[in-house]
């Protein structure tokens, strides 16, 4: 939770743990609420001030990716019968000259905030799909790269055209992309992400929902949106063979 996971609980916890995951989201949720009401904030002054922070917040966030300080680790998925990792999910890490690894607990909701989320998350869709040319190209055949959409990257007008040219540049086949995106996207506006996702779908690509039971999980939406994989949650299944409420 100090790292920032503070979105899940593995059972058995205590009522302290249980508290102070309860505590920590809402001083994230009161920082946000408080971060929004600064820059809507009538006071030009304090107003200048959250923006002229935000900017220099973005510029270092720039600057890091020109500088190829941000890194895309790849965490392999394998199957538990034959062995063999069957794809593998694009995770970005920040390795800062002085600070070391930068959690990207830390700097995700600064890129968020920013904007330059859009621009970091293209950044790393081009790397993933370079990558897995270079891995079929040496043999590895039939894997499948994942990478995360953001919710701003998720919102944004030209997001299918965008993936469509990331494709054609690196020379990757649509099949071999898989895009995850959080179960929050699809309660925020329904009709705007089933329209996305058929374009998406349209291209080619895989689509997984990641982080299932942690929101609001209902298995009458799954019929709604044209998924390829489910991704439920640890905190769903933890401890589902013990006890007759957890198995239900």
């Amino acid at each position: 939770m100090e790292l920032g996971a503070d979105d899940y609980l593995t059972k058995p916890f205590s009522k302290a743990e249980l508290v102070g995951a309860i505590s920590s989201r809402l001083k994230k949720q009161e920082a946000l609420a408080e971060q929004y009401n600064t820059l809507r904030s009538p006071n030009s002054e304090l107003n200048q001030d959250a923006t002229d922070k935000l900017e220099r917040i973005k510029t270092r966030l720039c600057n890091a990716l020109e500088r190829e300080e941000f890194q895309v680790y790849y965490q392999p998925q394998v199957n538990v019968q034959t062995g063999k990792i069957m794809s593998a999910e694009a995770l970005v890490r920040w390795v800062h000259p002085e600070k070391g690894l930068i959690s990207p607990a830390e700097f995700i909701p600064h890129a968020e905030a920013t904007g330059f989320i859009v621009e970091l998350g293209e950044w790393v869709l081009q790397t993933a799909c370079k990558q897995m040319q270079v891995w079929q190209k040496a043999g590895f055949l039939g894997l499948r790269v994942a990478v995360n959409l953001s919710p701003r990257q998720f919102h944004e007008p030209d997001l299918s055209n965008r993936v469509a040219q990331i494709l054609a540049e690196t020379g990757l086949e649509a099949s071999s992309l898989e895009l995850e995106l959080t179960e929050s996207l699809m309660v925020e506006d329904a009709e705007s992400a089933i329209a996305t996702l058929q374009h998406l779908k349209n291209l080619g690509v895989c689509i997984s929902l990641d982080d299932f039971g942690t929101g609001y999980s209902s298995l009458s939406y799954l019929t709604q949106y044209p998924f390829d994989t489910l991704k439920i949650d640890r905190c769903f299944i933890s401890n589902i063979t013990d006890g007759s409420t957890n198995a239900a």
